[in-house]
Formats: C-alpha cells, structure tokens, sequence
C-alpha cells in the first residue's frame, strides 16, 4: 500500500547558467565555478543600477525538428533539453502514455513581445508570423514541448512568479498522489531579458555594489548583500509513483515526502515571517516529518535584504538554532521561475552524494537574520531530508520535503 501512495523522483533534467544537463549544474556547483557576467544591455543603461545576470551559454538546437523549433521562445527550447533528459533517465525514450505536464514560467517571452511591439508601432504587421504568436501564449513553453514530445496527459502551466517551479512540483505530486495521473514531468523555465533586471532594479532588489566583481554580486544571508541577480534556465523532474517505478525497474532517485502552499496577503512584494512560518509548518505536517528530521532547509533566500530576514526568521521559528540551512543562489543567480525545480535537483544531488552545498559568496552573516546553522562550507554530514522553500513576489509560498532513496 505504501509503494501506490509514495512518489518517487525517476528523472531529472536542466539547462542553467553552466549550461545543459543535470550533471553539467552539479559539476558547477560543486566546484563554485562562477558563471555571473556583465550584461552590455544594462551597462547601456545609466539608470539601471545592476549590471549583472547569470544566462545559459549558447546552445546548438538544430537537434529539434524545425517543425517544432520554430514555435519555441528560448524558454521553450530550454524546457524541450530538460524534459527530453529527465525522460530519457527515467527510462523512456518517448513520453508515456498518459504523462501529466506541469510547467510554467513567470512571464512569457518578453524578447518576442518587444519585437512583435516594434511591428505594430512600425505599422508592419504584414512581418507578425504564426509562429511569434505561439511564442508569447502564457502557456507557449508547456504547449510546445507537448507537441513536440507527444505529452498527452493533462497539462496545466502554473504561474506563481518565483515560486513557478516548486509549485509545478507541488502539482505534480499532488496530481499523482490523487490518482489523476501515475507519472508526472514538472518544473518551471525562464529566459532572461534586461527588462527582468530594470523591473526589480526599480523595486530595490537587484545587487548593485558588485558590478566590478560580477561573481560576488549575489551574497545570501551575507552582511554586504544588496539584493538578487536575475538569472535564467529550465529545470524539469520526472516523478510517478513508487510502485510504478518498481514495476518498470526504473533507477529512484528520491523520494518526494510532503508539499504545502499559502499566500501572504499583507504585501505582495515583502515576505511576512509568520505566513512563511505556517507555509513550512504545513509542509512538515502534510509529510508527517518532525521539526527535528530536516537535516538541512535549502532556503528561497535570493540576497534581498528584507526576503533573507523573513525567511531565516521563519526557519528558526519552526527548527530553532540548530537548523542547518543553505542557499544556491549565489552560484547561478536567481532563475526566477526555473529557480525551485533547478535548486531541487540541486538538492537531489546532495542527498546522493550526501554533499551539502556552502552559501557561495557567505563570509559574515547578517546579525538581523535568525540564529541558524549557516553552511559556509562543504559538509559531509549525513544528509537524509532535506525541505526545499520558494517564495514569490505576489504573496505565493511553498515548501516540499524530499528524502533519500535508501
């Protein structure tokens, strides 16, 4: 009975800042290699007070048919590499029959919505293809890659900003514990534009005092932190039942314990430590896991200075002192709504080589955020549940457990 109830992680796959694969993001960050660099498109802007992004290197995707390429956004290739490699570790060479899609992004292409702009202003509207249009559809990621992939279960394209990818993580495992579907592929994408960085540059929440040294420009839970860097990717995970895993003799990579999801109403752009409190406390009672089993909570924590305080603050309410806690958002920036779903794989990594991860970039703490157990360095430790937060602008929380396959 508890084979049919448990899901399982049987596949993973991304593309990040380091550039394409699961095992190319885990050699990067394993080895702190850095992968920030000045944008020239910010540093044409004087106004702009951030200079730095985290973006996929570039990419030869003649592999996929014309036919399909030619109705993807950038963040709709990203999502066919990912969901194409976390199909194929999970065993499958084509998608099963069945496979339920969730996957969303927080914006759609903001680079196809400017050009089409400039035809309509330029009175060319004669040059707007078919194609543009299947590109800018908020779901256009997620319709794409089912075309083109043959995904025909259920498809739904959750949006929830920063919190996009865990959410779809959520869902999938939601759907799956509730019988909808047996197997589900799930995660968020994102490219990056400038206007990313402007948009949060306005808000205050963007680094601004490392454009000089792009690689120290993210700094969670550090003292000289100015706020985040605005970063890109896809990250996609494969989940189905235990049972069905079992059954097909498919490789388990983790198991997936418990989720929960809430929604801050005091403020849509600063975090309340009390709702991200109840978000966690949530997630350990929908798993049945104590307080004191998480062996470490890899946090949202993006560098802001308010978003760090809150969430730190919540921990320590729900873990106390001992809590170990860690970040990877210095490594590759904040990929926004990629960011859960590629830092959950991160998190599938550490508990199979039972390697945690430091903060990269961390060398004084912040006295305002909690007391915790801040990682500074690789750990070795054992590592056996690990609690995965995202948190987004708009009030939108959530919090997943996962624990190692034994």
């Amino acid at each position: 009975m508890e084979d049919s109830n448990t899901v399982v992680i049987t596949g993973m796959g991304a593309i990040s800042p380091y550039g394409v694969g699961v095992q190319t993001l885990w050699e990067g960050l394993s080895s702190a290699k850095n992968c920030m660099h000045t944008v020239a498109e910010l540093e044409a802007l004087p106004m702009v007070n951030t200079k730095v992004a985290a973006t996929v290197p570039t990419v030869d995707y003649s592999f996929i048919p014309r036919k399909h390429r030619r109705g993807m956004s950038r963040m709709g290739l990203y999502a066919y590499c990912a969901a194409q490699e976390a199909l194929r570790q999970a065993g499958y060479e084509e998608a099963p029959h069945n496979l339920g899609f969730f996957m969303g992004s927080t914006l759609n292409s903001i680079a196809v919505w400017m050009s089409l702009a400039h035809y309509i202003q330029d009175t060319h509207l004669e040059l707007v293809k078919t194609s543009d249009f299947l590109q800018i559809m908020n779901h256009s990621p997620l319709a794409s890659v089912c075309q083109a992939l043959k995904i025909n279960g259920p498809a739904m394209g959750g949006s929830e900003a920063c919190a996009t990818g865990l959410m779809n993580m959520g869902l999938g495992f939601l759907a799956i514990r509730s019988g909808l579907v047996e197997q589900a592929l799930c995660g968020g994408t994102e490219e990056y534009h400038p206007l990313f960085s402007a948009c949060f540059d306005i808000m205050q929440a963007t680094s601004k005092n490392s454009n000089d040294c792009p690689a120290a420009a993210c700094r969670p839970f550090d003292a000289t932190r100015t706020g985040l860097v605005v970063a890109e990717g896809c990250g996609l995970i494969f989940m189905e039942t235990k049972k069905k895993a079992l059954e097909r003799g498919a490789p388990i990579l983790a198991e997936v314990l418990g989720f929960n999801a809430n929604t801050d109403t005091e403020n849509m752009a600063y975090p309340s430590a009390e709702t991200l409190r109840q978000c966690m406390q949530g997630a350990l009672k929908s798993s049945g896991v104590k307080a004191e089993e998480i062996d470490l909570l890899n946090a949202h924590a993006t560098g802001t200075i308010a978003g760090d305080i809150a969430e730190t603050q919540a921990a320590h309410a729900v873990f106390g002192p001992q809590l170990k806690i860690n970040s990877l958002k210095g490594y590759i920036g904040h990929t926004m709504g990629a960011s859960g779903s590629l830092e959950s794989i991160a998190c599938v990594k550490m508990l199979e080589t039972q390697q945690r991860l430091p903060t990269h970039n961390l060398t004084q703490v912040d006295e305002r955020c909690a007391p915790l157990q801040y990682d500074v360095k690789t750990d070795k430790t054992p590592l056996n549940i690990i609690m995965k937060n995202s948190f987004a602008i708009g009030g939108n929380n959530c919090s997943l457990l996962m624990r190692r396959h034994l």
